[in-house]
């Protein structure tokens, strides 16, 4: 209990701050406006646009085809829905 010593309510502190296995650049890794990310895409939405996933985020790309893998820029960012737009098709994957 010492690591809490310092503060007021130990029951608020991150303790996963604490683990050796805690990334202190988490917040870098939420994706921002502008970001380059590779998507394949895995399903369509009821719009026809293709929907992919980067990390726990939902990713919703215009003018994509199911199957294809693509790299995207991030337009727009909803909670957890990333919309993004076209940079870079790479194919269409058969698995």
């Amino acid at each position: 209990m010492t690591k809490y010593r310092n503060y007021s309510d130990p029951y608020s502190v991150n303790v996963q701050r604490f683990s050796i296995y805690y990334d202190k650049n988490i917040k870098s890794k939420m994706p921002q406006i502008g970001d380059e990310l590779v998507v394949k895409i895995v399903e369509v939405d009821e719009e026809g646009r293709g929907v992919g996933y980067y990390n726990d985020f939902k990713v919703v790309i215009s003018r994509a085809v199911l199957g294809e893998k693509v790299r995207v820029v991030v337009k727009k960012i909803e909670n957890k829905v990333l919309h993004a737009s076209v940079i870079e098709r790479f194919g269409i994957s058969r698995k």
